[in-house]
């Protein structure tokens, strides 16, 4: 029986993605949320059912009080020491250049960088001798394929794969640290399924990657002993296609 990790933002989309396919492999599961209470205890239920561990916590990202202890409280509920992290919630929010603020700046920093710096320190310093641990940090393709689009949100992310590389030295050898880039696998807020599937399938293998397909990815970091301080782009080649705009946003 694997030992018990922490999904942020496990409630919904991608999370959830990633702790059902954990549990389904023997990982004990707490889902993290923010305000999707209702999703965070259906999920729970669901991986009940299917004779998973599963338990939920609740903590805003944004709040370093809440962050600070986020890893302790998920091992009480788990009733175990966390040997998995996989850093999942984030803000996405629209800013560039010229509308960037000190507020949308901090808040993407906070819950996509900071937090999850302070959750990988407290996921070291519980790790029980002689245990081994993984962490899995999701960033973005448009990191390899940048345009001005989300400032924040992609500076965040460019600070969270500096992290990963940083400590994948630090924390070696008790502690493996990689990261996933997932591409455009499902739509934006309030975008149409019909956009949705017709710029998705624009990359060059003709189709758009899975949610399914970074689910797995997201796995394989976590189990493979061999991995560190590697990331895997999920996204069918789309960073190959340059773009000035956003995907969701290009014409």
């Amino acid at each position: 029986m694997k030992n018990w990790l922490l999904v942020t933002g496990a409630a919904k989309r991608i999370g959830r993605e990633i702790a059902i396919l954990a549990a389904s492999h023997g990982w004990g599961v707490v889902v993290h949320y923010h305000a999707s209470a209702q999703e965070a205890s259906d999920l729970v239920a669901l991986l009940r059912a299917r004779g998973a561990r599963a338990e939920s916590v609740a903590a805003d990202l944004r709040d370093p009080d809440a962050v600070a202890h986020l890893v302790e409280t998920a091992a009480s509920r788990a009733g175990a020491a966390l040997t998995g992290l996989v850093n999942c919630a984030s803000v996405f929010k629209w800013d560039d250049l010229r509308t960037v603020t000190p507020e949308s700046f901090a808040e993407h920093a906070g819950t996509n960088l900071y937090a999850p710096l302070v959750l990988c320190r407290g996921l070291a310093a519980a790790l029980p001798p002689g245990a081994e641990g993984a962490i899995v940090n999701i960033l973005d393709f448009k990191l390899q394929s940048p345009n001005p689009d989300h400032l924040s949100y992609s500076l965040s992310k460019y600070g969270l794969a500096g992290l990963t590389q940083l400590l994948a030295r630090d924390l070696a050898p008790r502690i493996r640290v990689n990261a996933v880039c997932p591409g455009y696998v499902l739509p934006a807020p309030g975008q149409d399924e019909e956009d949705f599937e017709r710029r998705s399938r624009a990359t060059p293998l003709g189709r758009r990657a899975q949610v399914s397909d970074v689910a797995s990815s997201v796995l394989f970091l976590l189990e493979n002993r061999s991995v560190t301080g590697q990331s895997v782009t999920v996204d069918c080649g789309l960073h190959f296609l340059a773009s000035r705009r956003d995907v969701a946003l290009a014409e």
